[in-house]
């Protein structure tokens, strides 16, 4: 489904990214680790169309992305749920929800997905009306992930959903990926907490320094103690 061959990112004379390779099958959940600063996010932005590659390729089902601009890539199927959340906190989560719908389907289809998501996510459903601003951080991560669901991606970009988040509020958002899946959507997973991305993923791919450095089946790899506590600079206590 997704080809990414050394792909090469720089800001300026910085090399974020220095010929990263990956591939994720439809239906796959597939995870991206990495200590700070290895170029996690960074290879989520140019997949999504938001930071421009310096060289290499990107695919979706053998069409190249490459170029594209991140609403167009949007339109091909490809949805990335962004670090931080960003949500619009002076908007309604009504708001929130369809101006993404808004922004992926014509208007006809607003409502048809917007009931598609509050599926998903009934207690948004019991606040639409509230603004995104009176959300605690789970439940801000809930409206993101409706959000990216609802421009009804093929492939969901989700870059640290448990960022920031109280334990109990990480586990809820990990929980729900599997069902993302089920739902019919693919998933390419960034995420420090180590356990808890393989947990949820079918293979993972280790970044260092810009670099793929190890890759495999996300069993295997959650079974590297070494991966986990020391290769990481993470000990598997902190992320357990």
């Amino acid at each position: 489904m997704l080809e990414v061959r050394d792909l090469r990112v720089s800001y300026g004379r910085i090399r974020a990214l220095q010929g990263v390779s990956l591939d994720v099958a439809e239906g796959e959940i597939v995870a991206l680790i990495g200590a700070n600063g290895a170029g996690k996010s960074s290879t989520m932005n140019t997949i999504s169309g938001v930071v421009r590659a310096a060289a290499g390729e990107i695919r979706l089902d053998g069409e190249s992305l490459v170029g594209l601009p991140s609403h167009r890539v949007v339109r091909r199927g490809v949805v990335q749920v962004p670090e931080g959340r960003l949500i619009f906190a002076g908007l309604t989560i009504e708001e929130n929800l369809r101006l993404a719908a808004a922004a992926a389907h014509d208007r006809r289809r607003e409502t048809e997905e917007l009931e598609r998501v509050l599926g998903l996510f009934p207690m948004l459903r019991d606040r639409l009306t509230e603004r995104g601003s009176s959300l605690s951080g789970g439940q801000a991560q809930m409206l993101a992930l409706a959000r990216g669901l609802i421009a009804a991606p093929r492939l969901l970009l989700l870059d640290e959903p448990s960022l920031g988040l109280a334990p109990l509020a990480a586990r809820e958002v990990f929980d729900l990926i599997p069902r993302l899946r089920e739902s019919g959507v693919t998933i390419l997973l960034v995420e420090q907490n180590v356990r808890q991305a393989l947990a949820v993923a079918d293979r993972g791919y280790v970044l260092e320094g810009g670099r793929v450095t190890l890759d495999g089946d996300a069993g295997a790899l959650l079974g590297d103690e070494l991966l986990v506590s020391s290769y990481l600079g993470i000990q598997g206590k902190e992320v357990a």
